[in-house]
């Protein structure tokens, strides 16, 4: 056959594994080996039926061996890869595959230089003593590995994506090879970890399948209650989407200090990776600041100060909003402008000014309260329950709009859950609040129910009379809220 016949059927080989390769990508399977079949095609259609002199002919041994190489790597692709993802049977495990096609390529390799280079491989290595300790003094090591990796792949100790430790090193299982384990760390480099030291070493495992425990300790002063304190945490890792309901996170004192209380926190979460740990970590700490804050509480400092120091301010913190201010911050309003001014200023100085931090629940679905919230600076997202951890998205408020009026006005749980888009401060007003105005002007009930019914009433696009019953109903839901409370 001549160099254009063989060229022809090169090519016709080559499209066969084009389409192998399209095929396995529609059916979704295994791609097939590319590298060494292509080899094989072209060392065949350059050496085959070429007349060597009497000192190449191991050239014909490089030629049988390359198409020898490539045939065991497609049966193993069609007779191990293929049946396991069609579901015909179980998966076999990756070292198992890469020892049989190791051991048919030794059979071959023996078998191909013994009839094409005369070489006998078997006899050389079985009649010199000193060969065969030198070969196996020198595979120690790797027969280690080798027998290491078997062993993790009849009985596996992780998967691939699982988060372990080993020693000194930890990250992310990436694959698992006939002699090493290779693990990306957090910062996006790899590091590869010979199997026996997998194997004989300590490791310390975490699923991509099972509920991670985040663990981490936080420091709080003694003039914060124990008990309160450790109410606060607890709820502010509840509020954090993230966190898992089962387990719930806890808080527990870990032991009292010279000038501070040592609290131990515990949160669980998905994701195995200690990127994600670690994000989770940082924003609870972020959120539990705020949290602090808001309840006038700071982070303790030595006792052995003698005065405390004086912190810079920065325009938007609470305690930069002047009392006088905030009576004009309320008539920004839609709700409180429509009232008598008058009212606004004897309900200002009543009213809180609280700061939250990027992603902080301010309210949650179907909780009950008794507060509504005005935003002052930066935004707020409102989000509606629908299964997944966060919910959908319905809306978001910027500066001088108002949120929670019903539940103060009704008595209603909340009917969304409200969070902070990045750091935020809002004005809180409480039903507490309203209690000396409506007793000293009991028409200030129907003003706000008139304001809050024709706000809904526009919200909700109701018809006129509609609205009207929507805002008696209101009315009589405030009556009787603020008889009770009076009471």
């Amino acid at each position: 056959m001549g160099l254009l016949g063989r060229g022809l059927i090169s090519l016709a080989l080559v499209g066969i594994l084009l389409t192998l390769l399209v095929a396995t990508r529609r059916l979704r399977l295994p791609p097939p080996p590319r590298v060494m079949p292509l080899v094989a095609v072209i060392l065949w259609w350059l050496l085959s039926g070429t007349t060597r002199p009497a000192g190449l002919r191991w050239l014909g041994a490089v030629d049988d061996l390359a198409i020898a190489y490539a045939l065991i790597g497609l049966l193993a692709w069609l007779l191990l890869e293929c049946p396991a993802a069609l579901g015909w049977w179980r998966p076999t495990a990756k070292i198992l595959r890469d020892l049989l096609s190791l051991g048919l390529s030794a059979v071959a390799t023996v078998v191909v230089l013994q009839r094409q280079a005369n070489l006998n491989l078997v006899g050389l290595v079985t009649t010199s003593a000193v060969l065969t300790a030198v070969i196996g003094l020198a595979a120690q090591e790797t027969l280690k590995d080798l027998f290491a990796g078997i062993e993790l792949q009849l009985d596996p100790p992780f998967r691939e994506g699982d988060w372990i430790t080993v020693g000194t090193q930890s990250g992310t299982v990436e694959s698992l090879h006939l002699m090493s384990t290779r693990l990306r760390r957090s910062d996006g480099s790899t590091v590869n970890l010979p199997n026996n030291t997998v194997a004989d070493s300590p490791m310390h495992r975490i699923s991509q399948q099972e509920p991670v425990g985040n663990r981490f300790g936080i420091a709080l002063g003694y003039e914060i209650p124990p008990a309160r304190a450790r109410q606060l945490l607890e709820r502010v890792m509840a509020d954090n989407p993230l966190v898992l309901r089962e387990p719930p996170p806890e808080a527990w004192i870990g032991g009292y200090e010279d000038s501070l209380i040592r609290y131990e926190l515990l949160a669980f979460q998905r994701g195995a990776s200690e990127r994600d740990r670690l994000r989770l970590r940082s924003a609870l700490l972020e959120q539990i600041w705020y949290a602090l804050e808001r309840q006038g509480w700071e982070l303790p400092y030595p006792v052995r100060e003698l005065k405390r120091r004086s912190f810079w301010r920065d325009p938007g913190h609470p305690a930069g909003v002047d009392a006088s201010l905030t009576a004009e911050l309320l008539r920004r309003s839609w709700l409180f402008t429509q009232l008598d001014p008058a009212l606004v200023e004897r309900l200002a100085p009543s009213v809180r000014c609280l700061r939250f931090g990027p992603g902080e629940t301010i309210v949650a679905e179907g909780e009950q309260g008794d507060a509504l919230f005005q935003v002052v600076h930066g935004e707020v997202e409102v989000f509606k329950a629908d299964g997944s951890p966060l919910g959908r998205s319905v809306a978001v408020l910027g500066s001088d709009q108002v949120f929670g009026e019903m539940t103060v006005c009704t008595g209603e749980p909340r009917t969304a859950t409200v969070r902070s888009r990045g750091e935020c401060v809002l004005l809180e007003v409480e039903r507490d609040d309203f209690l000396p105005l409506v007793e000293a002007d009991p028409g200030l009930l129907e003003a706000l129910a008139s304001i809050v019914g024709r706000r809904r009433s526009e919200l909700e696009k109701l018809s006129s009379p509609d609205a009207a019953r929507r805002q008696t109903s209101i009315l009589e839901r405030m009556r009787q809220l603020f008889a009770l409370e009076g009471t």
